[in-house]
């Protein structure tokens, strides 16, 4: 009997174990960006694992040298990052006029962690994160953002590829964007090189 309740006892830990183990590799090396500037190094997990992904509200965090986990909304923090993977406290607000949605990032709005893909002085290119409800798939939606502009544009419709008119209303500026994006695959859209393209030839 004694026998039968050691093993018992042996794997509830083993799988204890291999269930805290688990958790611990989720967590990724990274930072998190505070109000005040600060960089404060540690592990980040702002999703749970595969298969079944789903993103946190409260992205989780453990201070290097500390097992204590802490939980930042995008109000509570400026940003955090992890590998290649950087993210930005932004205003964030979508606003349905008729058909049409339009982005806004302006003070008013609600803070949301976007994902950074491309900065400058000029434009950024963020994407914001989101999961498919039907089955956990992780997709995102690109946007390109004027620092001094309240609007942002969202660049693509999913696989119906660029918003042609949505972009030529947010760059009135640049007739060679007429260009470039006729000149585009519209299935297959090249963000980046429409990205670089602004940089290059729709700047004075």
């Amino acid at each position: 009997m004694r026998t039968i309740l050691s093993r018992i006892l042996f794997l509830f830990t083993l799988l204890f174990c291999l269930s805290i183990s688990a958790q611990n590799k989720s967590y990724k090396e990274g930072y998190i960006i505070q109000h005040n500037g600060d960089t404060i190094k540690g592990f980040v997990k702002d999703r749970s694992a595969e298969p079944f992904v789903t993103l946190y509200t409260k992205i989780r965090f453990k201070q290097d040298g500390s097992s204590r986990v802490k939980k930042y909304d995008a109000d509570d923090i400026l940003g955090y990052g992890f590998g290649e993977n950087h993210f930005l406290s932004i205003p964030f607000r979508e606003e349905q006029e008729m058909w049409i949605i339009r982005y806004y990032s302006d003070l008013g709005a609600p803070r949301k962690f976007l994902k950074v893909i491309q900065q400058s002085e000029e434009l950024v290119y963020y994407e914001q994160l989101f999961v498919h409800d039907n089955n956990f798939y992780l997709d995102s939606i690109p946007f390109f953002h004027r620092p001094n502009a309240n609007q942002m544009v969202r660049v693509t419709q999913g696989i119906l590829g660029f918003k042609k008119k949505r972009l030529l209303e947010y760059f009135p500026e640049c007739p060679h964007m007429v260009q470039a994006l006729s000149a585009k695959n519209s299935s297959t859209p090249d963000i980046v090189g429409l990205y670089e393209f602004y940089l290059e030839h729709c700047l004075q």
